[in-house]
Parts: structure tokens; C-alpha cells; sequence
């Protein structure tokens, strides 16, 4: 072979092996990214032993807030009824998504204690398939395993949080609204008759205004009056003798970034906001420890004293309660 094929030759092998060396390091930085975003929805906290559900301080009811798409952004904005409700308690303003940023992902992970990786619940399918994997059941579901005379009450301005995150049942109330303002209303129509241990209140028009706008002026002025209605809520449960023995939490499903919009990899979108705050002495005040959405489940159940499912990924984030050791 002549010196000139040869020349050639080695010339094609160094081009073919710089680019697979290249694309193997490309490959190799693309799978760790998605490896090390996985590893950050993974629950540290801890799960409640049956000593630790025999230690207990039990409530007797939890109402949830849920905001949709006002991720960490409540840190933010002048709300002062959160801050009156969550001031003292525990709060995490730099808890992770799913992984996708999404809102049904987000709020199903809440609601069963799975992550997306489980339960595959996306947007699209929240609003045309039922939930109906007993794998992953709710807690609602779970709590009434062991009350079973139980009611609780699920009100949301997005359809697909009754139709697709949570399964009919006769013990759950669902109610889907056009907005926000009627979220109020069915709450004062429902919540006395019912009684329910569970309350689980899902506002949207924070997100509307992400999607719309952008984190604008109007998006922060949403999350305004979303703690306006907070307010409002805690202060009729005050008039109506529901206060003690309440569990508080208030959480959101993502953010939004700068432009608007979410299901991607910002922290503006993938940090989120867990707070938890009760009168029964037993709430740690400050930050809380290292949190994911499914996280929201264990606090439910083990403030009410219930035992959670050996199938969840979720854990009570440390720094939550003081009758757990951390």
C-alpha cells in the first residue's frame, strides 16, 4: 500500500474514532443528566414506623391548598395570610417536581405518594382516562381502609384533577368549577355538611396567568388573591369552630418560567413550595428538610396517624414534625 493510501487511511480512522469518542461522551453526559434529575425527585425523609404512629400527635381533619403554577413564588409576593397560617411552621420553598414539571404528574404524586416514574399520570391522560390503578391508591382511599365512615372533599377549577387524579369513590366529594371565585363558593356550600378529614382545594388561576403572561405583574397579583381566598377559608373555619385539630398544608404542582409555561428543566419551574403548620404543637418551626411533591402524602397520613403504603416513594421530609426523630 502506498505511503499516501496509508496517510489517508489513518486519517478516516482518526475522524470515525473522534467521533464516537464524542458522541459516547455526549451520550454519557445526556444519560447523567437525566440520571442525576431522576435521583433529585427521590424522597430522604423518613418513613413513620408503627412506634412512630403510636407517638403521634393526631388531627382530626387536613386542608390542603393547592395553587397551580406558583411553584417557589409565594417567597416572593406579599401574602400575609400564608404567612399568618405558615410563619411558624414548617416550610420548604425549594422543593423538587416530578420529572415533568407538569401539573397532573405533580398533583397525582400528591395524591397517591408515587412518583410519575409510578403512576405514568400525564396531562393529557388525566382528561380522558379515569384513574383506576388500585396499585397506587389515594389517600383518601387509604385512609378510609381504616375509617371507613370517612368523607372527604375535593374541590378544582381543573377538570382532570376529578376525572383523572382521583378515583370515584362514594366517600369523596369531587367537584370541578370555571374558576376560582367558585371554588369559594362550593366550599361554603359543602364543607359544614360534609365535615370531611380530607380537604383537598385546587386553584388555577395563578397558572392561567403564568401560561398568558408570564411571571408579569398580573401572575404575582394572582398569587395574591389566591392568598386572599386562604385567608378567607382559614378565617371561616375559625368562625366555624374547625381550627383545632387542623393540619394546614399549601402546596404547588410547578412554576412557571420567566416567558411563562413549565415541563421543562428550570429551576423556576422545578422548584416548588411544601409548608405545613397545625395547632397541636407538634410542628417544627423553620425550614423543612430536602422535599418532593409526593412527599405531601406521607405528611397527610402520618398527621392523621395513619400507616402509609409499603408502595410509596414518599417520605416525611426531616425537619417536619418533632415527633419524628429528625
Amino acid at each position: 500500500m502506498k505511503l499516501s493510501s496509508l496517510i489517508k487511511k489513518h486519517k478516516v480512522l482518526t475522524i470515525i474514532t473522534s467521533v464516537l469518542l464524542v458522541a459516547s461522551i455526549a451520550g454519557a453526559s445526556v444519560g447523567g443528566y437525566f440520571l442525576v434529575r431522576h435521583s433529585l425527585r427521590r424522597s430522604k425523609g423518613i418513613i413513620p414506623s408503627d412506634e412512630d404512629l403510636a407517638n403521634a400527635v393526631k388531627y382530626d381533619r387536613v386542608v390542603i391548598f393547592g395553587v397551580d403554577g406558583a411553584g417557589r413564588f409565594f417567597e416572593d409576593t406579599d401574602t400575609p395570610n400564608f404567612n399568618m397560617i405558615f410563619g411558624s411552621g414548617a416550610i420548604n420553598y425549594r422543593a423538587f417536581t416530578q420529572f415533568e414539571s407538569d401539573s397532573a404528574p405533580n398533583w397525582t404524586s400528591m395524591l397517591h405518594g408515587v412518583r410519575y416514574r409510578k403512576h405514568h399520570v400525564h396531562n393529557e391522560d388525566s382528561g380522558v382516562n379515569k384513574f383506576t390503578n388500585e396499585k397506587y391508591p389515594s389517600i383518601f382511599k387509604i385512609y378510609n381502609e381504616v375509617h371507613p365512615e370517612a368523607k372527604h372533599l375535593s374541590i378544582a377549577n381543573w377538570g382532570n384533577i376529578a376525572y383523572g387524579i382521583i378515583e370515584d369513590l362514594d366517600y369523596v366529594t369531587k367537584i370541578t368549577t370555571g374558576n376560582d371565585d367558585l371554588i369559594m363558593d362550593k366550599f361554603y356550600e359543602n364543607y359544614l355538611t360534609l365535615d370531611p378529614v380530607i380537604t383537598f382545594l385546587c386553584f388555577d388561576d395563578v397558572d392561567a396567568a403564568g401560561h398568558s403572561t408570564g411571571r408579569s405583574e398580573k401572575y404575582y397579583n394572582e398569587i395574591k388573591e389566591a392568598d386572599r381566598k386562604i385567608g378567607e377559608i382559614y378565617n371561616f373555619l375559625k368562625d366555624n369552630q374547625k381550627l383545632e385539630k387542623t393540619l394546614f398544608l399549601c402546596t404547588a404542582d410547578h412554576g412557571h418560567k420567566k416567558s411563562g409555561g413549565h415541563g421543562i428543566e428550570l429551576p423556576s419551574v422545578y422548584q416548588t413550595m411544601i409548608a405545613v403548620n397545625g395547632d397541636l404543637g407538634n410542628i417544627k418551626t423553620g425550614k423543612m428538610g430536602r422535599a418532593v411533591t409526593q412527599d405531601v402524602a406521607s405528611i397527610v397520613l402520618y398527621g392523621l396517624g395513619i400507616k402509609q403504603p409499603k408502595i410509596f416513594d414518599a417520605k416525611v421530609p426531616y425537619n417536619t414534625f418533632t415527633t419524628l426523630k429528625k
